[in-house]
């Protein structure tokens, strides 16, 4: 599943680093940062709920405006 998240906060490399590192520790994701964007796409398992992604932009210190579900 591929969703796109929206986050606030975030403002140079270090940042785009943080959160990609944050979200990429999550066990069945993979997420691609871009901090021009301030988004984040992320392609994950299933059983991968949206609280788990929130959680862990939260505790990299960042805040999720939104996360919307791609359809394919």
């Amino acid at each position: 599943m591929e969703k796109n998240m929206i986050i606030k906060g975030m403002t140079c490399p270090h940042c785009n680093v943080r959160v990609e590192n944050a979200l990429n520790s999550v066990d069945g994701v993979k997420a691609r940062v871009n901090v021009g964007a301030k988004c984040a796409l992320v392609d994950c398992s299933d059983d991968i709920t949206n609280a788990d992604l929130i959680r862990a932009v939260q505790n990299a210190g960042y805040t999720v405006e939104k996360i919307e579900t791609i359809q394919k």
